[in-house]
């Protein structure tokens, strides 16, 4: 068994997801989340902070940003393995010996509603029988990453058309905040259509965004390092500059609408089994 800590025991949303990401090892009693003072084997540090290297302790960066936006404070060598979700740059591992990195990789989308990703897939035949009284929904809380100033202006674009509910901090326009977790996507399914750029356009950047919109029943409208694994039909480009045109016709074409959104969004779903596979071989079996 693997005891695992943290370091920062207060952070309780990076316990919360990361804790899913290692559901499968601590449910077969392989990892065990332990206190710092619990003598632990592994220490787990997020990419947001600052942290110690405490003595004789491995610690292992886990990143579920871009890390052009979150940059690593420190050598990704000093590292006994990197968890993230897209291959960090090499500059950031610093000068080491030659041979294979310690870099995991892993699908955020997988992990960051606390059921398990084929429980909420099981769920999406509920969700798409739910009936569609809105036309577009909106929720952004962040200015974050390079995509926040087009996720303003493909929402703007969208209600100058028609009027796009916003229950995010940012451009809201409900007066309240949609909820947070799966009833996040009971929320969501009301809508026709979601606005749900990425943070940052990046090859192999791609977070729950998409996918909670689809989980829903809902057609995303998307840009992000996704769009090179969804299948074509199930989203809407907000790259393309007819986009707006696309997402008319669909609204519309209530049979075309219907055959789009019942499309398969990922040409191949996201599960853990291969972050598993290499979390076990480079941390578990050694």
């Amino acid at each position: 068994m693997l005891r695992v800590c943290y370091a920062e025991e207060k952070d309780r949303d990076f316990i919360r997801w990361t804790g899913n990401l290692l559901r499968s090892f601590i449910d077969s009693g392989r990892v065990q989340v332990v206190r710092q003072r619990d003598q632990p084997q592994l220490m787990l540090a997020s990419i947001w902070r600052p942290h110690k290297f405490p003595a004789n302790l491995p610690v292992a960066l886990v990143s579920n940003e871009n890390w052009q936006v979150y940059p690593p404070h420190f050598r990704l060598r000093r590292y006994k393995a990197v968890l993230g979700v897209c291959p960090p740059p090499s500059f950031y591992w610093g000068d080491g010996p030659a041979g294979p990195l310690p870099f995991i990789q892993f699908p955020y989308e997988a992990v960051h509603f606390d059921e398990p990703i084929a429980a909420l897939y099981a769920q999406r035949e509920r969700r798409m029988q739910v009936q569609k009284s809105g036309f577009c929904c909106f929720v952004v809380s962040n200015t974050v990453g390079d995509m926040a100033s087009r996720r303003l202006e493909v929402f703007q674009r969208v209600n100058a058309w028609q009027r796009v509910e916003s229950a995010g901090a940012q451009l809201n326009n409900t007066g309240y905040r949609a909820p947070r977790g799966v009833a996040f996507l009971d929320w969501i399914s009301k809508y026709r259509f979601m606005i749900c750029l990425e943070n940052s356009d990046t090859p192999g950047y791609v977070t729950e965004k998409a996918l909670q919109a689809w989980l829903a029943g809902t057609v995303p409208i998307y840009v992000g390092g996704g769009s090179a694994l969804f299948n074509r039909d199930a989203f809407i480009d907000a790259a393309a500059a007819d986009f707006p045109a696309e997402l008319q016709r669909l609204e519309a074409d209530a049979g075309e609408y219907q055959r789009r959104r019942s499309l398969e969004l990922y040409q191949r779903r996201p599960t853990l089994a291969d972050f598993e596979s290499r979390f076990a071989a480079l941390l578990l079996e050694q």
